[in-house]
């Protein structure tokens, strides 16, 4: 793999899309019977105190996905829930994704969605989207149905760095050719491992995290211009860092 291709990470909750897509996700699962109706109201009940607080409680996210793990369902069932909550999140997407989709696309970058939602509907999200890809919290399948064992959870203390460890070792990316947009305490594992960071409408706790730092903060009227200098200064800088190596070759 090129060291140079270049990666943009971003979250799906928050920064494309409003609100809580495992909230809606367990609401489905539940209507239409794809899951044990009190363990899915009680995922509901965790999910709405995340909701609810500026800061999440240590322990409260583990507490989700440990609700959340549904042992049980049955992944046919799962997937058309993800299907159906893919095709409802269409109009709901902030105005500015398509543009700000086509500007990283434009500028090379390969995008991925990584979130702390189940992960089902985030990769309905990356394919509906025309993205590279996309990783979610995963859940264990045996005989087509789901065991209750979190295999991933990028939402937990730690999830999001392993899964940015797990690409550097599969792709050999250069970090200076990275650009991550997040929304949440989650996202500022990554934000130091990589060369470009935003910060967008960030919850309290990563937006005392961002003070002091070198990364952006943006919101959804500023997201598109702050992402188009950055991806200019990464253009710009290329032209540099050729013709050095070429003065070199020539001094040699």
């Amino acid at each position: 793999m090129n060291r140079a291709t270049k990666y943009a990470i971003l979250d799906l909750d928050g920064p494309l899309l409003p609100g809580h897509t495992m909230r809606h996700y367990v609401h489905i699962l539940i209507d239409d019977g794809a899951c044990d109706r009190q363990a899915g109201l009680s995922c509901l009940e965790a999910i709405g105190q995340l909701a609810a607080t500026e800061k999440a409680p240590p322990g409260l996210m583990d507490e989700i996905y440990r609700r959340y793990a549904m042992k049980g369902a049955s992944v046919e069932q799962t997937r058309f829930a993800a299907e159906k909550i893919c095709r409802a999140s269409r109009g709901k997407l902030f105005s500015f994704v398509p543009e700000l989709l086509s500007l990283l696309r434009g500028s090379g970058y390969r995008i991925y969605l990584l979130s702390g939602s189940p992960d089902f509907p985030v990769q309905e999200a990356a394919i509906d989207l025309g993205l590279t890809g996309g990783h979610g919290a995963v859940v264990e399948v045996a005989d087509g149905r789901l065991t209750g064992r979190l295999l991933s959870a990028p939402g937990a203390a730690g999830g999001k760095l392993a899964f940015m460890r797990c690409l550097a070792e599969a792709t050999g990316f250069d970090t200076e050719n990275f650009l991550a947009i997040g929304n949440s305490a989650s996202d500022a594992e990554i934000f130091p491992c990589v060369g470009k960071a935003v910060a967008f409408e960030p919850d309290a706790e990563l937006k005392r995290l961002a003070a002091g730092q070198r990364w952006q903060v943006a919101d959804r009227r500023s997201i598109l211009r702050v992402c188009a200098r950055l991806v200019a200064r990464t253009a710009a800088a290329r032209p540099t860092l050729l013709s050095r190596r070429e003065d070199g070759a020539l001094l040699r």
